[in-house]
């Protein structure tokens, strides 16, 4: 509630430096006034006419303390803008600790690899989904990050395909 009511300020700020400003430019001439909609405007006017407009500097300049104010309590639902989930994700490994369908499978019988195997599948489906998303989020200029991905997709592929085998091997029916 505190972020939006900086944020409030802020703008009403930001709005009464800028009426002053218009008002400064009219009070020199109309086509200063005019010139202040225009790109580049104000900012000619202010180095032309810098003791124009004194008090809408101070309107103008408190608009950045009350921004930051925001940022620092921003409200909740910016907060899923997962901002700094890429700091943490730099550190994070490569691939899950427990390197799907590495491990070795005991002699199990028929069912319960079957199971392991299905369960193995489900794994390497919620994976492939982590990857997608890796990939879609991925910058074509984080040379860093292309690495690890390309490192952990060739991790994900020779794990699809040992569970590919053991699959076929389980699966198969007995001769």
């Amino acid at each position: 509630m505190a972020a939006l009511i900086f944020l409030g300020i802020a703008l009403v700020c930001a709005l009464i430096g800028r009426i002053l400003l218009i008002g400064a430019a009219f009070a020199v001439s109309v086509w200063w006034g005019v010139g202040v909609f225009l790109p580049f405007g104000p900012t000619l006017f202010w180095l032309n006419y810098p003791d124009r407009a004194p008090v809408s500097r101070y309107f103008r300049l408190a608009v950045f303390p009350c921004l930051l104010a925001y940022f620092v309590f921003q409200p909740s639902g910016f907060k899923n803008l997962r901002r700094l989930d890429v700091l943490k994700s730099a550190n994070a490994p490569a691939a899950p600790k427990d390197h799907y369908a590495v491990e070795k499978i005991a002699q199990l019988d028929l069912a319960e690899r079957r199971a392991a195997n299905n369960r193995e599948f489900e794994r390497l489906n919620a994976w492939s989904i982590q990857l997608r998303l890796k990939k879609r989020d991925l910058l074509h200029s984080d040379v860093q990050g292309n690495i690890a991905y390309d490192a952990e997709l060739a991790q994900y592929e020779a794990t699809l395909a040992k569970a590919t085998a053991e699959k076929q091997a389980v699966f198969s029916p007995t001769k």
